[in-house]
């Protein structure tokens, strides 16, 4: 047994491979070789990988072979990962230590996906950070507030309050030139700046009850379900707009996915968007269908007439 041999094996396996990247032996020969080690019969490799998988952890096959080792899931490190990032007073060359020390414990894969999280994180967290406390202090201060939305001119609103649901933080807010309650994702957002008027508003609590009930949580009541969705004339304006109406969704490739009672109060809400968003499931396309005939029948001229 060649101790050196089986070590990069090891390393390379934990680099190299996870359960989305797996190894051909050809693939493992060059990369053993690339490290200065030549493997002159096969059956070597077999008994290495026989090794490491009594001794450290199981190499599975499946169309080639990978280490399902996993003391630590993605997940568990993104976590880690991101609350030593919050501790300011860590040496940075430490700090750099510790996540390489972490980041050995899985793939190259996963370790380029976690720092590439990281740097739209730390990118994207001062002007976070700066928005938040522009709208929290004109909240406590009784400040209007200009915000400007992506796709759109910046607007002076009337802050109201903070909501934060599905880790997303939330601004209502009234508008006054239509005298209306809305709200947005803060990540919706591009700048904000304090305005020195006072926004003079003295909005009832039910006001803003009533909007949330309207705007998000009559998606929400009851039992729900996950509706995926195709949209059709995909832009930045229609995705802004969903995010507005619907807090918890999650933006695909080519459409959606959101959870959603499948109420009038859901359709309602679908039908300005025309024939801009292809609903996936059968049957909730279906409930839709009808839902839209139900319009039309009741806005015919012969029932309107009758």
């Amino acid at each position: 047994m060649n101790k050196k041999r089986l070590l990069k094996l090891l390393e390379i396996f934990r680099r190299n491979s996870d359960m989305d990247h797996r190894l051909g032996l050809n693939e493992i020969v060059s990369l053993l070789e690339e490290e200065g080690i030549a493997v002159a019969n096969r059956k070597t490799l077999y008994d290495d990988i026989r090794e490491i998988s009594e001794s450290v952890g199981e190499i599975e096959y499946e169309n080639g072979y990978y280490l399902d080792e996993a003391p630590f899931s993605l997940s568990e490190i993104k976590i880690i990962v991101d609350s030593l990032n919050s501790l300011k007073n860590l040496d940075e060359k430490f700090l750099d230590d510790l996540k390489e020390k972490l980041y050995s414990f899985i793939s190259e894969y996963d370790t380029d996906f976690l720092e590439e999280l990281e740097y739209q994180n730390r990118h994207s967290d001062k002007k976070f950070l700066n928005r938040l406390e522009d709208s929290l202090y004109a909240i406590r201060n009784r400040r209007m507030l200009f915000i400007r939305r992506k796709g759109k001119n910046e607007e002076e609103i009337a802050p109201i309050f903070l909501y934060r649901q599905n880790d997303y933080y939330y601004l209502y807010y009234h508008y006054p030139e239509k005298d209306k309650i809305y709200h947005t994702r803060f990540d919706n957002m591009v700048s904000s700046r304090l305005s020195d008027r006072e926004d003079g508003l003295s909005i009832p609590k039910s006001r803003i009850i009533d909007h949330i009930r309207e705007s998000s949580n009559a998606f929400y009541s009851g039992k729900t379900k996950t509706v995926v969705a195709e949209i059709m004339e995909d832009s930045e304006s229609i995705r802004n707009r969903l995010q507005d109406d619907f807090p918890n969704i999650v933006f695909t490739r080519n459409g959606f996915s959101l959870k959603a009672s499948i109420n009038d109060a859901f359709f309602s809400r679908l039908t300005s968007y025309g024939n801009q968003i292809k609903i996936g499931d059968r049957e909730i396309a279906d409930q839709y269908i009808s839902f839209l005939n139900q319009i039309i029948t009741r806005n015919s001229p012969e029932r309107r007439s009758s």
